[in-house]
């Protein structure tokens, strides 16, 4: 079939789907007008879903000012949003107006986008703690592709975390910050602490950031087998070159997925319920996005993940060498928090346990919260539990 007859045969959908629209807004106004009103929303934003997917996407809207940026990687400021109370996913907000000494400088993972702080007006972490009177930063780490297969830790701790850091100092004023970061943001951020802290970070908040990988699930023992077959076996040249551990974004999208296939069929059954609903849809393809479009994993980072944190498990030990800097955990001395989802499949609550048993500062808790990997961060109850008790502690801990 040519290029033209699909184009044709496309308008042609179109020109039937607004007859069909047509159709439904008159009958609309007859005998059962709110049956046949949720039949024309459901079909128009069937329609919509499929040719203009754009309109549903509302995440990283936000206002904000950029900073610094270094290549891929930027930071953000977030100035004071509300100054009236407003709705925040069901629960009423009142917005502080008395601002807390210490800035909070929020890490995300590799492999997502920034914006899942963001994510939606009514479900935005940088929203919801500005609201909670806090100087709210934001490190986004960008798109890498190819090319950045040789992107590696060391660059995002020992540079990247480095100029954040100093930046928001300079920015707010303020000698100690607070840092919040989330599965892997949270590892980096206790990395470049055990490698560069000296009293700048005053907070840590670590949300389902794994410690021991021979303690998160399947994985965790198919990596303690691996390294008890292999310890006196160097790794072969073949496993040097970080190409052939770059993941794409795509396949990292499908790997997520198959973690928990079943929620995707759920999830899709649960849209079709809905569809006449535009905010549910709205809510739906936005935290879709979040799993649908992830950005490549660069290879040289995959290779120290596996190697290094993985098969050794050299972070359940309490250091690991990061380019030329040693990340000793045990030397950390920020009050922490740390969180764990009860139905974590990707990191178990032994995982991000681990870090307790390390870290020598006497304010520390763990706490096991509602939710998957990304429920306990973004799902339907985490403002009720991961968000507020963030907010509380770090209130409590920030003049």
């Amino acid at each position: 079939m040519s290029i033209s007859h699909c184009f044709i045969r496309r308008d042609r959908y179109r020109i039937s789907a607004y007859r069909l629209l047509i159709f439904l807004t008159l009958v609309s106004t007859m005998r059962n007008p709110g049956l046949l009103t949720r039949s024309y929303f459901f079909v128009r934003n069937a329609i919509e879903r499929r040719t203009q997917t754009e309109k549903f996407i509302v995440s990283d809207k936000t206002s904000h000012d950029v900073l610094f940026s270094d290549g891929l990687m930027e930071l953000r400021f977030y100035p004071q949003q509300d100054e009236t109370p407003f709705v925040l996913d069901g629960d009423a907000i009142v917005p502080d107006q008395q601002q807390h000494r210490t800035p909070i400088l929020l890490v995300p993972p590799l492999g997502v986008y920034h914006w899942i702080y963001d994510l939606m007006a009514e479900r935005s972490w940088v929203r919801f703690l500005n609201a909670r009177g806090f100087q709210v930063y934001l490190v986004c780490w960008g798109a890498p592709s190819k090319s950045d297969a040789g992107l590696s830790i060391d660059t995002y701790v020992n540079h990247w975390l480095s100029k954040a850091v100093e930046q928001v100092q300079e920015h707010s004023g303020q000698q100690q910050i607070s840092m919040v970061g989330y599965c892997m943001g949270g590892l980096l951020t206790l990395l470049w602490a055990g490698a560069h802290d000296r009293g700048q970070i005053r907070n840590i908040v670590t949300i389902a950031s794994p410690i021991d990988f021979h303690a998160s699930h399947v994985y965790g023992k198919v990596l303690r087998w691996v390294k008890q077959s292999t310890r006196r076996v160097p790794i072969p040249e073949y496993f040097r070159d970080s190409q052939r551990f770059h993941v794409p974004g795509d396949i990292l999208s499908v790997m997520f997925k198959m973690t928990n296939p079943l929620a995707g069929v759920v999830s899709y059954i649960d849209l079709v319920r809905n569809l006449s609903d535009r905010d549910y849809v709205t809510a739906h393809l936005t935290t879709r996005e979040w799993f649908n479009n992830m950005p490549d994993y660069p290879g040289a980072t995959v290779q120290q993940l596996i190697f290094d944190f993985g098969i050794k498990n050299s972070l359940a030990d309490g250091s690991a060498m990061i380019g030329k800097h040693r990340s000793d955990l045990t030397s950390i001395r920020s009050n922490l928090l740390a969180f764990a989802g009860k139905s974590d499949n990707i990191v178990s609550v032994e995982a991000a346990r681990k870090i307790m048993d390390l870290v020598n500062t006497e304010d520390r808790t763990f706490m096991e919260v509602p939710g998957g990997h990304a429920g306990v961060f973004a799902g339907g109850k985490a403002q009720e539990h991961t968000w507020t008790i963030t907010a509380d502690w770090l209130a409590q801990r920030s003049d």
